[in-house]
């Protein structure tokens, strides 16, 4: 058993060794439209809203039909909810009590997606292609804004808890530190696909779509609410 595990293991670093393999980079930008899925019935989704994503991909290619496919991004993924459980502010001196809360958030990610890709044969200049894989992410800020049917003069009169009240738009909170709030880790699985049209040497335009899917609660534990962002993004790109 032991020595066939060294053949197999032997044969297939040997096959690794003569594969036409090659290493690509390039540039990426995207358009995401994030929505957010709640896990109790506190929390309401309310529509998608678009965020953007750029940075750098790299391909390493072991023959023509598969390979891996890393990218770095900065990217923003956005969203609208509703908050139905009944929040307070400590710093209100009425002790007001404020339910259906409505947040529109902004999150900036630093995402690391790593994937398998596959690919069809050459058709013309054009390569069709899918990829399956993780997209390991790292909250860099976030903020929020905040409306509700009813705010009571109190609370945009003061600066309630973290709540900071933004004079020039009325009856919407600016929530700056919201940071605290959303968890640091992001880890969705991402399937997605496109194509690839050949150009001269080993320069090739890229389009495709992506939809991540993440397994992480978005919020820190007893925040505000259990939910999950996720996001269907289109890009373009060029590799190298």
């Amino acid at each position: 058993m032991k020595n066939s595990t060294i053949l197999i293991l032997a044969l297939l670093i040997t096959q690794l060794s003569f594969a036409q393999n090659s290493f690509r980079f390039g540039l990426k930008g995207a358009s995401n439209f994030g929505w957010l899925s709640g896990t109790d019935k506190t929390i309401e989704n309310d529509g998608t809203k678009i965020g953007f994503a750029y940075g750098l991909m790299g391909e390493y290619t072991i023959n023509s039909t598969y390979g891996f496919h890393a990218e770095l991004l900065l990217s923003k993924v956005n969203s609208k909810f509703n908050l139905t459980s009944e929040q307070s502010f400590v710093n209100d001196p009425n002790s007001n009590v404020i339910s259906n809360l409505n947040f529109e958030y902004v999150i900036q990610y630093l995402e690391i997606p790593i994937s398998i890709k596959l690919n069809t044969k050459e058709i013309g200049n054009f390569v069709y292609y899918g990829n399956f894989g993780f997209s390991p992410g790292f909250a860099l800020n976030a903020s929020a804004s905040i409306t509700s049917d009813y705010i009571p003069k109190s609370i945009q009169d003061i600066d309630p808890t973290d709540y900071r009240v933004n004079d020039d738009e009325g009856d919407i909170f600016s929530l700056n530190n919201f940071n605290d709030r959303v968890f640091l880790f992001r880890f969705p699985l991402i399937i997605g696909g496109g194509v690839e049209y050949r150009m001269a040497g080993s320069t090739s335009l890229q389009a495709g779509v992506r939809f991540a899917n993440t397994f992480t609660d978005m919020f820190v534990k007893d925040k505000i609410a259990d939910a999950k962002n996720n996001y269907f993004a289109i890009s373009v790109g060029v590799l190298f």
